[in-house]
């Protein structure tokens, strides 16, 4: 089987449709989200654990950030792909 990717989007839009999740798919493995506090203040947060992961990062918490970084990047890396990919399909 192929590795699966580090995060993977996943959203419901028929019961859920204003909501788009991020999967981390390594252990520990969570749901997250991008949380907005208000028009100018928005974060990605853990939504949901599948895996404990204060546990997992008990002896080195600065893990933790380093790797919500990185999902924070990767989110806004795929938020502007669909941008780019919108304009591309606009121009077609």
């Amino acid at each position: 089987m192929a590795q699966l990717p580090k995060f993977l989007i996943a959203d419901d839009p028929v019961t859920d449709p204003e909501n788009e999740y991020i999967f981390h798919t390594e252990k520990p493995r969570f749901f997250a989200k991008r949380v907005e506090e208000d028009e100018e203040t928005a974060y990605i947060d853990i939504i949901h654990e599948i895996d404990d992961v204060e546990a997992f990062y008990k002896d080195a918490p600065e893990k933790k950030q380093e790797l919500l970084e990185q999902l924070e990047d990767w989110y806004y890396d795929y938020m502007e792909w669909l941008e780019d990919d919108g304009e591309e399909e606009d121009e077609e």
